[in-house]
């Protein structure tokens, strides 16, 4: 087995949100699985006393565990040979921050992201909505208010599991997150959603129903989560799936004990904002974990109302079982605490390279076909979502006379950002570090800071090279358009490779000193690494942000004192300026003249 892959028969449960941490079960004592559904209240009854021998267990349930709960459903399974549930048994866990859970994960072998890609679906977009009919018909009869129909990608994967859970876990930060390797398996699950956590006789579950993706911005982000928090079908179906579960923990909790601690929240993840509630309740003090299980699992938010009912349809309609999918991961502690998760965003990844992934939605009368197959493809951005460790870069200038330039900009820049993408940001340890960088220097400096999503950064200091005030920057066009609809390009991250390569490759042909680019729709966006200016009428225009580019430090500057106004902008304006400037904080305005004006004209 490679240094840098964890053995068989561990469990790894991450907190990427709010505690930043994560438990390791390693060296199992035991293993308690079953593939009978005859069997499973024997093998829950093994976890529960496992659990009372003063043991830690770790481990998933499969969605179709629950079937054994249900006779109608219990003559329906089919034996697939797969395991229903599979729990390690542990003396108790390892604790560890966020940093060592990452570096755990990385080993000690040269490290190389993880790769996965969907090699189809279970059903095609036909099948699904013949499925989806189906689904409306019963709705229609009044059978059912709800029903979470569900498909599976086919996957195929290379490189270490370790490091596509890192990578994943980069791109998705989620707060019950967990890798489980088994003999001939690893279960990978960024899941956000909370089935159920038990603390002393407390039973709380948070529910998530109501999907919407995310903005460019923070601004835009906003105006999504005022819209998804106002959307009459999103608060139906949440609130459905909350008079679900406050019926099911009613039939196990004390009379009267049942109450909604939040309804409806919208919580931001890094590609989706999620429409979350909270239900809890209290226990009596006998209540033990296979009697939750059984009057709770599955969790409503993936099956539908009522349940037993949306569980007989979504059986008779999908075309293959979910498996952990759906289902849960989790651990329990000797004295009954426990908390698990609804093991959506999830992987099965076999050792042989191939693998599965789940993706549903919850279809209610008034759902369209094509909005809710979306809404499946959406979930199953989180795979393929840009790059992992991806980092957050602010370059200052620094003058021993005046101290860092338009500091306040830059820091405040860089916090919107970290708000963004969910990164730490501590403000006064990022000051302290930057002028402790800079003490000793007794001439002007270009210092650049590198922020780790956990707050850390790295920042280096090298001699602030200017422009004299005759440099006339000499510029060209890049030969292929930037999507405006990329986040990525109002955020200053290293991000960049698409830039950096475009201006090494045309600066090499064309010995230009900075390269511009046009979006999709024809309009100018940004330098590679400056804003750009145009001079008409009398007035220095940029481009509108709106277009797809970095709000620059000196861009903001110029703004706001009115030196500069936004504009609509396109290649032909280059043409017919008056003047052309290329700039950012470090360097200031830069006269800048274009390149190939010929090719230009004949292009327009």
């Amino acid at each position: 087995m490679p240094a840098n892959q964890l053995a068989p028969g561990t469990v790894l449960l991450v907190d990427a949100l709010k505690d930043r941490a994560a438990r390791l079960f390693q060296s199992p004592l035991d293993v308690i699985t079953c593939n009978d559904l005859t069997r499973v209240s024997e093998a829950l009854q093994a976890v529960e006393r496992a659990r009372k021998s003063g043991k830690h267990v770790a481990g998933y349930l499969t969605y179709e565990l629950g079937y054994a709960f249900e006779e109608k459903l219990a003559g329906r399974w089919k034996n697939t040979g797969e395991p229903l549930l599979w729990f390690g048994v542990y003396e108790g866990p390892v604790s560890l921050s966020l940093k060592e859970t990452r570096e755990l994960l990385s080993g000690t072998e040269p490290r190389e992201s993880g790769k996965v890609s969907v090699s189809g679906f279970d059903m095609d977009k036909r099948e699904y909505e013949d499925s989806f009919r189906e689904v409306q018909n019963n709705l229609a009869k009044g059978d059912i208010y709800q029903v979470n129909l569900t498909m599976r990608a086919g996957l195929q994967h290379e490189g270490a599991p370790e490091h596509l859970f890192s990578d994943l876990l980069s791109r998705q930060p989620v707060a019950h997150a967990a890798l489980v390797k088994t003999v001939d398996r690893s279960i990978l699950s960024v899941s956000p959603e909370l089935f159920l956590e038990r603390r002393a006789n407390t039973l709380r579950t948070r529910p998530m129903k109501g999907t919407a993706g995310r903005g460019r911005t923070i601004a835009e982000d906003r105006s999504i989560t005022a819209n998804l928090a106002r959307d009459p079908k999103q608060r139906a179906e949440n609130t459905m799936i909350v008079d679900l579960m406050r019926n099911d923990l009613s039939r196990i909790c004390r009379a009267g004990s049942v109450k909604v601690t939040s309804l409806c929240d919208v919580e931001r993840y890094r590609t989706v904002h999620q429409m979350t509630s909270t239900i809890e309740g209290e226990l009596e003090a006998d209540v033990q974990f296979p009697k939750i299980i059984e009057h709770l699992f599955p969790c409503g938010s993936i099956t539908g109302a009522p349940k037993l009912s949306a569980m007989m349809i979504a059986d008779r309609l999908e075309t293959s079982p979910r498996g952990v999918y759906t289902g849960s991961i989790g651990a329990m502690e000797p004295n009954g605490d426990f908390a698990f998760n609804v093991a959506i965003r999830t992987l099965d990844l076999k050792s042989n390279g191939t693998g599965v992934a789940g993706t549903g939605s919850g279809v209610v009368f008034d759902s369209g076909a094509g909005p809710e197959y979306d809404e499946c493809a959406l979930k199953l951005k989180f795979l393929s979502s840009d790059l992992p460790g991806v980092g957050l870069i602010e370059t200052f200038a620094y003058l021993p006379e005046e101290g860092f330039l338009l500091l306040e900009r830059h820091l405040n820049r860089l916090a919107r950002s970290a708000k963004y993408l969910g990164f730490v940001f501590e403000e006064e340890r990022l000051r302290g570090e930057l002028f402790k960088e800079v003490k000793s220097s007794s001439g002007a400096l270009r210092v650049r800071l590198e922020m780790a999503e956990d707050g850390t950064a790295s920042i280096q200091a090298m001699p602030l090279v200017t422009a004299s005030d005759d440099t006339v920057w000499k510029l060209c066009l890049a030969d292929e358009p930037v999507d405006s609809g990329n986040a990525y390009l109002f955020h200053k991250t290293t991000h960049r490779a698409f830039y950096d390569e475009t201006r090494t490759r045309m600066a090499a042909e064309l010995s230009a000193q900075e390269v511009l680019f046009v979006n999709e729709n024809g309009f100018l966006t940004e330098g590679s690494f400056t804003t750009l200016f145009v001079k008409k009428n009398g007035k220095l225009l940029t481009p509108a942000l709106e277009h797809g580019l970095l709000p620059g430090i000196l861009r903001e500057a110029l703004l706001d004192k009115r030196l500069a106004y936004e504009a609509d902008l396109r290649p032909e304006d280059l043409i017919t300026a008056e003047a052309l400037f290329v700039g950012n904080s470090v360097r200031g305005l830069i006269r800048s003249e274009l390149m190939a004006v010929s090719a230009l004209k004949q292009a327009s």
